[in-house]
């Protein structure tokens, strides 16, 4: 809050405790008391996370959602088995040993009217037990309670509860999830070779839809799929899956058809010419400044080098100062190049027009980190049904887009004065 009141120029008074921050004094006090509160907040916080670390290394519960086949004794703190749910557990392992597929037990569970464990608040709000789904079958599966151990971060150790899976089932259920363990893709992968994510979304649920991968005769495939009907029992989206170069190919055409129209293109051009214009100022000035630059310091190299008395450091200086002069020569020489290729080559209006002929082309020559970028850059949201595709872009985007092209088209019009 005082960073926030800073910001803005207003001032603190505090009624109560006598000081205010529109004075040194008050704005010491102020800061003593900032201090000593997060001193007080992180002890706190520390004594806290020891407490619960120390109370787990005994076996105890210490709080969260209850989970299936346990019932919380609140009084004591204690996790009681619930006969009824210990069941069902024993059951969901069982059978999960037997099919080794957690979205069929899943459908399995909910065809049998099984639900997940329904429980009542402190404040007494009922939480009814839902529809299950992999979520809940994985997170149930890799639960350390069942097995009588109390979990903490990394480490687990022996609970006050009593266990409701054996050993060595649970030791078969962990070599079965290990072998279906799906080969981890890197987060820098998936932006590469998936430059939709996090911008396509399924028009049926509004849920994202993710890259997925496969692999046939030692080809790499990828499909787009709803995040939300991936994790349900029973598919109920009716898309299943998207093909990657299908949904991207449609979204680069669906571009291309907005980069032809006039208005974009003399949006681009007006954009474009305002900003050559602009460049050419700023490399026009930067040109005097060196030239002014290295005018002096030729001076003052020739003034080193008149004879004089004192002839100490004249050496270490003239040097230095002779080091300068190249930098700057070599600078000046590369900006006045720039200067020469903005005389009498505006960008025109066809050139913006021939650059959004081929975007198609375009895309194809581009890495796919650069795909990625223009993709994030010009498209807000990608909306997939049956029917068809609606497709928001950036306004703000587009503006940057242009903004850009244009710096292409004045590196275009150097290369062409250079020929």
């Amino acid at each position: 809050m005082i960073d926030l009141f800073n910001e803005k120029g207003v001032s603190f008074v505090s009624v109560t405790q006598h000081f205010s921050t529109t004075d040194p004094t008050g704005r010491m006090f102020l800061g003593i008391l900032i201090t000593f509160a997060q001193y007080e907040r992180e002890v706190i916080a520390e004594r806290i996370r020891d407490k619960v670390a120390a109370a787990k290394r005994r076996g105890k519960y210490c709080g969260g959602v209850p989970i299936l086949g346990y019932d919380v004794d609140r009084d004591n703190k204690k996790l009681l088995v619930n006969p009824d749910e210990a069941r069902t557990v024993q059951y969901i392992f069982r059978r999960f040993i037997q099919i080794g597929s957690a979205k069929k037990l899943g459908q399995e569970l909910n065809e049998q009217g099984y639900r997940t464990k329904a429980w009542t608040t402190k404040k007494g709000k009922v939480r009814e037990g839902s529809e299950w789904n992999t979520g809940h079958i994985y997170r149930l599966l890799n639960n350390r309670i069942y097995i009588g151990e109390i979990a903490h971060k990394d480490r687990s150790y022996p609970g006050e509860h009593e266990g409701i899976i054996d050993r060595a089932t649970w030791d078969k259920v962990k070599a079965i999830l290990e072998d279906n363990k799906p080969v981890k893709v890197s987060m820098a992968r998936t932006k590469m070779v998936a430059p939709l994510k996090g911008v396509i979304r399924c028009g049926h649920c509004g849920c994202a839809m993710g890259p997925t991968y496969a692999r046939k005769n030692g080809r790499h495939y990828t499909y787009y799929i709803c995040q939300k009907d991936s994790k349900r029992t029973v598919s109920r989206c009716p898309l299943k899956r998207i093909p990657a170069g299908d949904i991207e190919q449609a979204v680069i055409e669906q571009l291309s058809a907005v980069f032809r129209t006039p208005t974009l293109v003399a949006k681009t051009y007006f954009a474009a010419r305002d900003i050559e214009q602009a460049e050419r100022e700023r490399l026009f000035k930067q040109k005097a400044q060196l030239e002014m630059e290295l005018s002096q310091a030729r001076e003052q190299a020739l003034e080193l080098m008149k004879p004089g008395n004192d002839q100490s450091g004249k050496a270490e200086m003239l040097t230095t100062v002779n080091r300068q002069a190249v930098e700057l020569s070599k600078q000046l020489t590369h900006v006045s190049e720039r200067c020469r290729a903005y005389r009498g080559n505006n960008i025109t209006e066809q050139d913006v027009s021939e650059a959004f002929q081929n975007v198609e082309g375009f895309w194809e020559d581009l890495f796919p980190v650069e795909r990625n970028r223009l993709i994030r850059l010009l498209v807000d949201k990608v909306e997939i049904r049956e029917t068809g595709i609606d497709m928001e872009l950036r306004t703000n985007g587009l503006t940057t887009l242009i903004a850009e092209l244009a710096g292409l088209a004045c590196e275009v019009t150097e290369r062409r004065a250079s020929r």
